[in-house]
Formats: structure tokens, C-alpha cells, sequence
């Protein structure tokens, strides 16, 4: 199968070129490279067929690099409200902006497929246990630009396989490393500093593995339906609450001590108890890695020096972006197809909730 990953240079991304080029398929990787400007693409995706340094905004370039496509993956974007709260223009450009010109570019080549990568964040706050058939709640730029994207890509991918995959939050081990998301954190933290900070603690939260996630990936590309999909990709096994993993983090890293702070985390109400039950159902035994496997990836690599200071910029999508964005590296594109499509989220009843 011939696939294209729109951001396969990132977190996920690298972990999905490695898993599936290793069974077989033939995968072309386009990624502006915004956190590793300097690095060598090989270092990122070394087994990749081929590797398209690129802007994903870029509607031209889209059409090039799906020509002859099975299936397109959208990975790309900024991920976090924190990330996407520096430049809200440029946060709706890559994420809702350049998905859909994606979908564009893949339905004038007929490409069968289009795989969406969304968040469980879509769902906000929620009393209960919430699946993929409740309504949105999205608290901030980020969800909203994802809840956005899931709709309007699914008015308009009517002759193209559409799947949506909302994931949990992410954790382990990739070569294109990620500590700023919670798990990840907590644990790199521990390793250096012997603590492990908690704000707040009963806000719930479902967490995956970065290699459940691809070969969540890989199967949803072997099994193609022919209208539309949305799977929440996780395990039920795995929905915790802030406490519960930061005292995972403390079982797994002997010796450290948890600094609670304040009861409630006032910068992130996010609040929500995830059912897995379709994907447990359409895949089996889907997601299994559990989180003190992820989080000891985490501390030996800390530990074997592999990953070093977790507050250097290249490991944090906020700091990380700061910097690019600094530089001149990246920045709102404001070209016609971008400001027409911003205009749509400004218009939204979503933006202003």
C-alpha cells in the first residue's frame, strides 16, 4: 500500500513510518520539521521510501505528494491548547486549515482513504463516561479546531473512505521525543529532580502508548470501510485520573516524592472518563501496552542518557514553537485558501462558547 503521513516526522509520526514500512508498505513522509530544523530527516524517519520537507499548508505541494496514493494520513499540527493559545491564526491553519486542503488534494486524485488524526480533548468536561457518539465539547483552540476539521472533512470526503481516530493522551518512547505531555512529564521530572509535580489530581484522563497508536494506524489502513468512521484509540483499562498517574510514576521511579499543589488545575478544566468499546470491538485486544511500561521507557532513557534536560525546547511543543516562531521559522501563512477557511472558524458558534 502506497501511504502518505502529513506530519510523519513528529511524535507519532516517526513511531508510524517505522511500524509500517516494517510490514511492508511503501510510505511517503511530508513534514515542515518545526521543532528539528536543523536535524538530518534520516535521524527522524531513517527506514521512510521517501521524505518531503514542506509546509502542510502548501496546497500545491499536496497535490504532487498524493498522487498515486491508497491512503493519506493527517498526523500534523500544533497539539495543545498551550501551543496553540501563542498564535490562534496560525494554530487554525495548521489544524483545521491544512487537513482539509489535505482532503482536497486527496479527493481530486481519488485516493480511497483519508485517515484524520482528532482528540479525545474534543470532549471538554463531561459528567460519565463519554464515547464517540456524545457531543462535542471542546474548551479551547485546539479541540475546537479539531471538533472543526472532523466535521467538515466528513461533508466532504463523500467518494473517500473517511476514519477519524481520537486519541488519548500519548506516552512512551519516540524518536522525535515528546516530555511535556502529562505522563512523559511527570516521569522525566522524577528521574531528574527525585519529585513529581501534581496540579490538581482528580481531573480524569484516558492515556495510550505511542506504539499502540500506530499499530492502531496500521490496522485501521488494512481494513478500509466505505463511508465514515470515528474510534476513540485507547484501552477502558487505561482511563486514570491525574493522581492515579502520577503515583504510577512514583511505583515505577524508586524514591520519589509527588509536591501536590493546588486541588484543582485552573489552567486546564479538561475533565473525562473515555469508553474504547468500538475499537476494542473492530480491533481485539487493541491498545494493551499499559502505562507503567510507557512511563519506564521514559526513565531509562532519562537515566541511559538518551534523553537529556526535559525542559530543553526540542522536547516541548510550547517552548518548541516559541522558538520557531522567533526565528522566522513559521508563521501564518494568510494566503487565500487559509484566510478563507480561518474565516469559517471565526464565524463559528464554537469559538466564542
Amino acid at each position: 500500500m502506497r501511504i502518505v503521513l502529513l506530519g510523519g516526522a513528529g511524535y507519532i509520526g516517526t513511531v508510524a513510518t517505522r511500524h509500517l514500512t516494517a510490514v511492508g508498505h511503501h510510505v511517503t513522509v511530508v513534514d515542515g520539521l518545526i521543532y528539528h530544523r536543523g536535524d538530518d530527516p534520516a535521524r527522524l524517519v531513517p527506514t521512510v521510501t521517501d521524505f518531503i520537507h514542506a509546509d502542510l499548508r502548501d496546497l500545491d505541494m499536496l497535490r504532487r505528494a498524493v498522487q498515486g496514493a491508497d491512503a493519506v494520513v493527517h498526523l500534523g499540527g500544533l497539539v495543545g491548547e498551550p501551543a496553540c493559545a501563542v498564535d490562534e491564526r496560525l494554530a487554525v491553519e495548521l489544524n483545521y486549515a491544512s487537513p482539509v486542503l489535505a482532503a482536497e488534494a486527496a479527493k481530486e486524485a481519488g485516493v480511497g482513504h483519508y485517515v484524520f488524526f482528532s482528540s479525545c480533548s474534543v470532549y471538554g468536561q463531561h459528567e460519565g463516561t463519554v464515547d464517540e457518539s456524545t457531543a462535542p465539547n471542546p474548551l479551547g483552540i485546539y479541540a475546537t479546531t479539531k471538533v472543526m476539521a472532523e466535521r467538515r472533512l466528513a461533508a466532504m470526503c463523500d467518494q473517500t473512505a473517511l476514519t477519524v481516530l481520537r486519541l488519548a493522551t500519548v506516552h512512551g518512547h519516540s524518536p522525535r521525543q515528546r516530555l511535556d505531555s502529562v505522563a512523559n512529564r511527570m516521569t522525566a521530572q522524577a528521574v531528574v529532580t527525585g519529585r513529581i509535580p501534581l496540579n490538581g489530581g482528580s481531573q480524569r484522563r484516558p492515556l495510550v502508548h505511542v506504539a499502540d497508536v500506530a499499530e492502531t494506524l496500521a490496522g485501521v489502513l488494512n481494513t478500509p470501510s466505505g463511508g465514515h468512521r470515528v474510534f476513540n484509540v485507547g484501552a477502558d483499562q487505561a482511563n486514570f485520573t491525574i493522581a492515579d498517574i502520577a503515583e504510577t510514576v512514583q511505583k515505577t521511579v524508586p524514591g520519589t516524592k509527588i509536591d501536590r499543589g493546588p486541588e484543582r488545575d485552573e489552567t486546564d478544566a479538561r475533565d473525562y472518563r473515555t469508553s474504547f468499546a468500538r475499537l476494542a470491538e473492530a480491533f481485539p485486544g487493541a491498545c494493551p501496552t499499559r502505562l507503567h511500561d510507557g512511563i519506564r521507557e521514559i526513565a531509562d532513557a532519562m537515566e541511559d542518557r538518551k534523553l537529556s534536560d526535559p525542559d530543553r525546547p526540542e522536547y516541548d511543543n510550547l517552548k518548541g514553537l516559541i522558538l520557531a516562531r522567533d526565528a522566522g521559522h513559521i508563521a501564518a501563512l494568510r494566503t487565500a485558501e487559509c484566510d478563507g477557511l480561518y474565516a469559517e472558524y471565526a464565524a463559528s458558534g464554537w469559538r466564542t462558547r
